[in-house]
């Protein structure tokens, strides 16, 4: 057995570089015999790249949860775009992602202590500030645009006018944006409808903007209304935004995607606002940790959002490439374009990042997917996604449990790939996850944990394993790309759920009741521990090497505060 103790800061190490290895075998992604028409799935492989699911009507039974569960799901969506103020339908997903059983369940009989059936994280979506249309002149429920009509964009109410008689018009529409005529100017496009129909502007006035129709089509209340290149003049946080995020904070929600996120301020205002809801919920009197904030995932999904990045990715636990709106926002032509960016600037600070929106759209209808979308996930792992989403194909399509075996094929497959690519093996030090005010101890985890990463390549180690209290040791390891498993075994259920958007980290509850940052804790009985459950999962056997990194407490007459430590060893009989 090694060790590796550190104690000291250590210089940045530069970043090494190694060439991209593409296997040479036969891809894993084979379709059985078309007359069965079985997939070739096994359902105890794990995945480095975390999938996100979104619960709907297709998936919102204790039947469907649980072989999401079973099927890979890592972090289950909800999504309040369309959610009112009734809690009761979300409230019910969540229990049953949280009853479903997983490996956990496999560690309840015979545990020490009690353990959830499952790791699974909740992501809550909000709908976030957005403009869209109102009641149509008439109170008619659709309208119909012709090339060319004259179309006034207002505020004021329309619904008491006379329907045109003709799509020419002329043609009145409502919507809920105030600062329409201060934040367009002439030349302006108004995207209608996720972009079906497109407006310019020709002429300002006080409290409305008169527009040309680019093409024809219908439109009806209520619809979303996109101003490309116009810096937006709307709160990060609307009431129905607030009134969600206390539900998500007192139910126990693990991550928040903030809709419509433009800049490092709108990030601080959810940050904060979850922090009074945290700050005004009772304390935990049975023992149990106290709640902690959801992380928060900024959604990039506007060109000012693009614009800012830096900040809002500074200011942000995570990103989601929101390609939906993103892609009317800004030019079609430009969103992969955004979406390396993001994904590889978030890689280089060590934080998740999820890309969404239409990966596998066609198996909504369809039991397989197209050839662009398998090669759009793909493409997207080894780009250097932490985790990847589907939307409509588990909440409303009609092959749900398809779509996410598709999915975990598809990213079990560019796992494989990523071996040795040097966009996602880095060993350099990410300082953004260094905090200035304690650089020293931070500098020296990040050292091994570089090293542990490095090693376990080296000495084909079987996996890592990491004994964190806070969670902080195993995202250091994650930033550093493994090629192995990280098993994060942890003391607080929270802090697990929260490292599930982390690629490579699986988050384990660690069967003692030790507590790791006591200095009176032997921590080679929780490294022995870890071990035995890490054999007990299936993620080991004997003569298997495996790499444990952990954070000891200096006892009174040590000479230091605290050391990082780093372990190999292979495992005996």
């Amino acid at each position: 057995m090694f060790r590796l103790v550190a104690t000291t800061t250590l210089r940045t190490p530069t970043t090494t570089t190694t060439a991209l290895r593409i296997p040479t075998r036969t891809t894993a992604i084979r379709w059985a015999n078309a007359a069965t028409d079985k997939w070739a799935f096994s359902g105890d492989e794990s995945t480095m790249t975390k999938i996100v699911c979104t619960l709907g009507p297709s998936t919102d039974k204790a039947g469907p949860v649980s072989e999401l569960v079973s099927n890979g799901m890592h972090v289950a969506r909800l999504n309040f775009s369309h959610a009112g103020d009734d809690y009761t339908y979300p409230e019910a997903n969540m229990a049953l992602v949280r009853n479903a059983a997983g490996r956990h369940s496999e560690l309840a009989a015979g545990a020490k202590m009690q353990m959830p059936n499952n790791l699974r994280a909740i992501l809550v979506d909000t709908k976030g500030p957005e403009i869209r249309t109102g009641p149509l002149q008439g109170n008619v429920d659709v309208a119909e645009f012709g090339v060319g009509c004259i179309v006034e964009v207002t505020t004021e109410c329309v619904s008491n006018d006379a329907a045109p008689e003709s799509p020419e018009g002329p043609h009145r529409l409502n919507i809920d944006y105030p600062s329409i005529a201060k934040t367009l100017h002439v030349g302006s496009q108004i995207l209608l409808d996720d972009g079906l129909i497109a407006l310019e502007v020709t002429h300002l006035e006080n409290n409305s903007v008169t527009c040309v129709a680019l093409n024809a089509g219908p439109i009806k209340k209520n619809k979303g209304v996109n101003l490309p290149d116009a810096e937006l003049d709307l709160p990060a946080l609307t009431d129905k935004d607030k009134r969600d995020l206390k539900w998500a904070c007192e139910v126990g929600a693990d991550f928040v995607a903030a809709s419509f996120i433009r800049t490092a301020g709108n990030v601080r205002s959810v940050k904060a606002y979850l922090d009074r809801c945290i700050a005004g919920m009772p304390r935990p009197t049975n023992g149990t940790p106290p709640p902690i904030r959801p992380l928060v995932i900024s959604k990039i999904e506007s060109k000012e959002g693009v614009d800012n990045f830096d900040e809002v990715l500074e200011e942000s636990d995570g990103i989601m490439v929101a390609r939906g709106d993103l892609g009317v926002e800004i030019p079609f032509r430009k969103v992969f374009a955004a979406q390396k960016m993001m994904v590889e600037k978030c890689n280089s600070v060590g934080k998740p990042v999820i890309v969404a929106t239409q990966m596998l759209d066609s198996m909504q209808r369809n039991p397989r997917p197209t050839r662009a979308e398998v090669t759009d996930v793909g493409t997207a792992v080894l780009d250097g996604a932490d985790a990847v989403m589907l939307s409509g194909e588990t909440a409303a399509g009609a092959y749900p449990i398809k779509s996410l075996q598709a999915m975990r094929m598809i990213v079990k497959e560019a796992d494989t790939i990523i071996d040795g690519s040097p966009s996602l093996n880095r060993v350099n030090v990410n300082e953004s996850l260094v905090n200035i005010a304690n650089i020293q101890e931070d500098q020296c985890l990040h050292a091994v944990a570089k090293s542990s990463v490095k090693s376990a390549r080296d000495l084909g180690a079987k996996l890592i394993i990491v004994i964190t209290a806070s969670g902080k040791v195993a995202r250091f390891v994650a930033s550093h790309r493994p090629t192995v498993p990280v098993l994060a075994f942890c003391t607080d259920v929270q802090v697990a759920r929260r490292l599930q958007l982390n690629r490579g980290i699986l988050p384990v509850m660690l069967q003692s009741d030790l507590d790791p940052l006591s200095p009176g804790t032997r921590m080679g009985t929780l490294r022995a521990e870890a071990m035995r459950t890490a054999v007990e999962l299936g993620f080991a056997r004997a003569g298997d090497r495996v790499i444990t990194v952990d954070r000891t407490v200096g006892k009174p007459q040590d000479m230091h505060h605290h050391s990082f430590n780093m372990k190999m060893s292979t495992l005996k009989a």
